[in-house]
């Protein structure tokens, strides 16, 4: 695999979750983190029912999953 370097600016409020995230899954690093997270949502879009939805169609369905925030105060 040719992996190749991806750099982006974050807000503090972002860069904290990053770290918070990072001690509680015990990763080593953000990449980690990142990586990690766009997998998870990359296996939850393949799903026939989800890849059918639009994105607030997406949205609607994540916060009626449950999660312990709402979507868009993740976001």
């Amino acid at each position: 695999m040719n992996l190749k370097t991806v750099t982006f600016r974050c807000s503090e409020s972002l860069l904290n979750r990053l770290e918070s995230a990072m001690n509680t899954l015990a990763c080593e690093n953000r990449t980690t983190v990142l990586a990690t997270a766009l997998e998870e949502f990359l296996h939850f879009a393949a799903q026939k029912e989800v890849g059918e939805m639009n994105l607030f169609e997406m949205v609607k369905h994540i916060d009626t999953l449950g999660s312990a925030k709402q979507f868009a105060s993740q976001s």
